[in-house]
Parts: structure tokens; C-alpha cells; sequence
């Protein structure tokens, strides 16, 4: 899988789980579920696009549906140029790489610098409270602020609103808020191209917001009271990074939030829409050819391969089965080993994988007839020459077939195109050497 093509994962992802959020659950008042939704919705957004998900075997009304065909994202930045004696060196991927990892830290830098500078203004500060919580009180109009289990409090708004402010702060400070602010500074800096962590990050603070609302304003008759230390603490301008602060731009929503009646127990099963959204999820990233990829060396059963040479023409294979291009780009080598997907036994490879965009023509290695030509399970598109000396080869999960069997072929001869048929989930050519039915390393024969 690309970089680019998870990265498309990841926003389609995130753009679900953001919806779901914001028709079913932000005008709820079961503040703790929806910090904890919002924080899974990052989680599985991040690692749903890495997992090998068996959806046959969880979801299979989904599995049938089909999915999308992400090899075509893969051909955006894995298709070979063809190499001159005056290749150019530069990449636009490059420029684009460059541009990513120079914004990255910038955006880093920017962070810890706020950071630096809001530690620098707790240094004049007069500690007021020890232990688990420490609370400080600070002589600047910075506005009252908690980093993890510090409160800093504005003198102004500790004069005249202490006791509302500080039971705020408490919840901040109780329930670590900063510590999710933390995390979406780093995500943000990392993915700052994707317009969604944003609207993630906008959706976590106000939460913060409302849980600290909930908890600050005690009982139904200081509502107002609280209200007022609201507006005149929006007045104010301050925005520490990470920091939980108590001054809010989204004041118009607070307000809402500590107006309505709290929600009803049963709406707490609106948090089961999550299980449509992840299946839906596992069906959009999931290759609708196969739930995993499923290389062809662990796929002989039911071919038969020849131990005697079937035919005279010219010979040995000796060549590449594709374009000269093509060579280096090998995905998987003959005789590695690796973790079946399925089965998860550990399997040896009997040819090699090729990476190749669909459509890019398949030659015959060697002169010889064709002894297969036809779809068989699992292999795909499947062709078979027969060469001298007991020699064959045989090229699977093609897109097309070119030939018929029976038909003699020359060296060189086209006889397919690359596809992506068969159990397989990206665009490539499976590719054996066989001598007398044994498989031995094509490397040797190009």
C-alpha cells in the first residue's frame, strides 16, 4: 500500500466519523462519550487503512459488495519512467516530499515555541495550592489556563470569579484534557494537508468546554451567575497551545449546551451507529478482488506443470517478462519467506511478483507452446508455455490473454497484459520458472 493511498483511506475514514458526529451525537450531553468517540474516531482512522481485515469472515453481505480498486491511486506515483541516458533527477514527488517535511517543522517548531513561551510566563507565578492539582496565581492578564495538572489562574478573573473559574480549571486538570490537546498538536503537524484533523481538533475543545461547563456551574440556581463570569471572561483574549483555557470563542455553544435538558439514557444507543460506519469502512478499504493479498506461489494446486519437454522450438527462457523498465521493481523475490495473510503459516514464494500498471504487456520469456490459457481459481488470467528441455514458465493475475492454448509462440511474443485477477489486491505479474515441474529462481533466466 502507497503512502497516498492510505493517506485517501485515512480522510474517507475520518470524514465518516466526523459525519456520524455531527448528525447523531454533538447535541447530546454525554460529554465523556463524545470525548472518548472522538479520540476512537482518530484511532481507527489511523490504523483501520493498515490492518488486513478478514471481511469474509466478519462481514460477508459486505465482503460481496465489492470494494474500491485502490491499485489505480498506486499507478499515480509507482508507474516507471523509462530510463535515458539524460534522465532527469528531479521528482515532483520529491518537491512534494520536501514541501511536506519543511511544513511538518514548521508546524512543530511553532508549537514548541508556544509551549516555551507559556512556561516562561509560569515561572513569575505564586503557588497557591500543593499536591495532586497545584493551583498558581498569575500577576499577568493572560486569562486562567491549566497545562495537565498545573492551574494557572488570571488574577482579575481569581478576584472575581474564583469560584466558578477554579471549579472549571479542576475539571481540566482532573480529567487531563491537555493531554488530547497534546496529541492533536502532533497529528495536526503531522497531517496538517488534511482539512478534517482540524474540524477533529475544533470538536475535542469545545468537548473539553462542555465538560467543564457541566461541572463548574454546580447547582440549576447559579446558572446565571455562571453565564455572566462566561461573557466577561470572553472578553478576554488568550489561547495557550496545549493548554485548556478557560476563555472560549465558542461562548454561542457553551451557552447552548448549559441550557439544554440533559439527555435521555436511551439516546446512548445512538452510539451503536458506529458499527455501520466501521463496516462501511472495512468495505471502502478493503480490494474488491480479495480481502488479502494471496501471491501465486501458494496456488499450484491443480495445475500441472510438465517433467518432460513437450516440445522442440527455441528454447530455454531467457528473458524478462516485462519491460526492461520493470526489472527493479520486484515486490516479492523468489524463494523469500513471509507470513501467509490467510493462514498466517509462514510461506516460500516459488516465482516473483512484479508491480506493474494494468494494461502493460506481458511477453513470452522463451520461445514455446502454450499449454494454458484460461482463468483458473486464484491464479486469475493464467497462461502457460512449454519450452525445451522440460522448461516452463507461467504468468498469473493477468488483465488480458492474448493467446490461445496450443499456439506456438516466439520469444519476445506478447501474450498477455498485467491485471489484477485472481486473489490478488494490487495490479502485478506473478511470474515462475519451472524445470521438470520444480520451481527454480527466473532470475537466472533473464
Amino acid at each position: 500500500m502507497s503512502l497516498l493511498e492510505y493517506l485517501i483511506k485515512l480522510n474517507l475514514g475520518l470524514l465518516l466519523c466526523l459525519a456520524l458526529y455531527w448528525l447523531a451525537f454533538r447535541r447530546l450531553t454525554f460529554f465523556q462519550w463524545n470525548r472518548f468517540y472522538l479520540l476512537g474516531s482518530l484511532v481507527l482512522s489511523l490504523t483501520l487503512p493498515l490492518l488486513n481485515m478478514p471481511v469474509k469472515a466478519f462481514l460477508p453481505a459486505v465482503a460481496e459488495m465489492g470494494g474500491i480498486n485502490w491499485t489505480y491511486v498506486d499507478h499515480l506515483v509507482s508507474v516507471p519512467e523509462v530510463s535515458t541516458q539524460h534522465a532527469e533527477t528531479f521528482s515532483p514527488w520529491s518537491l512534494v516530499l520536501a514541501i511536506y517535511v519543511l511544513v511538518t517543522l514548521t508546524l512543530l517548531i511553532r508549537s514548541a515555541w508556544k509551549f516555551r513561551k507559556l512556561r516562561r510566563s509560569m515561572k513569575t507565578s505564586l503557588r497557591l495550592s500543593n499536591g495532586r492539582i497545584q493551583v498558581y496565581l498569575q500577576d499577568r492578564r493572560t486569562g486562567s489556563f491549566t497545562l495537565f495538572r498545573r492551574i494557572y489562574l488570571d488574577r482579575h478573573a481569581y478576584e472575581n470569579y474564583s469560584q466558578f473559574v477554579i471549579r472549571h480549571e479542576m475539571a481540566h486538570a482532573l480529567q487531563l484534557h491537555s493531554f488530547d490537546l497534546l496529541i492533536m498538536e502532533f497529528v495536526i503537524a503531522c497531517l496538517w494537508f488534511n482539512p478534517f484533523v482540524f474540524v477533529l481538533k475544533r470538536f475535542i475543545r469545545d468537548n473539553h468546554e462542555y465538560l467543564a461547563d457541566s461541572y463548574a456551574r454546580g447547582e440549576k440556581g447559579s446558572l446565571v451567575e455562571y453565564l455572566e463570569c462566561l461573557k466577561a471572561e470572553t472578553l478576554r483574549n488568550f489561547a495557550p497551545v496545549p493548554a485548556s483555557y478557560f476563555k472560549s470563542s465558542t461562548i454561542k455553544k457553551r451557552i447552548i449546551m448549559l441550557t439544554n435538558h440533559k439527555s435521555k439514557n436511551r439516546n446512548k444507543f445512538r452510539y451503536l451507529g458506529i458499527i455501520p460506519v466501521v463496516a462501511l469502512m472495512m468495505l471502502l478499504f478493503h480490494s474488491p478482488a480479495s480481502q488479502h493479498t494471496v501471491r501465486a506461489g501458494n496456488l499450484s494446486a491443480g495445475i500441472t506443470f510438465p517433467s518432460v519437454p513437450l516440445i522442440l522450438n527455441d528454447g530455454i527462457p531467457s528473458r524478462f517478462p516485462l519491460p526492461e523498465a520493470y526489472k527493479g521493481k520486484i515486490s516479492w523475490g523468489y524463494n523469500q519467506n513471509a507470513i501467509h495473510p490467510i493462514s498466517k503459516k509462514p510461506t516460500t514464494h516459488q516465482g516473483i511478483d512484479v508491480p506493474a500498471p494494468t494494461g502493460t504487456p506481458v511477453y513470452a520469456a522463451g520461445g514455446g507452446k502454450v499449454l494454458k490459457a484460461e482463468e483458473v481459481e486464484g491464479w486469475g488470467k493464467l497462461v502457460i508455455l512449454e519450452h525445451t528441455a522440460g522448461y516452463s514458465t507461467l504468468y498469473a493475475h493477468l488483465d488480458e490473454i492474448l493467446v490461445k492454448k496450443g499456439e506456438k509462440l516466439d520469444a519476445g511474443k506478447t501474450l498477455g497484459k498485467v491485471g489484477n485477477t485472481g486473489q490478488s489486491t494490487g495490479s502485478h505479474l506473478h511470474y515462475e520458472v519451472r524445470k521438470n515441474g520444480k520451481p527454480v529462481n527466473p532470475a537466472d533466466y533473464y
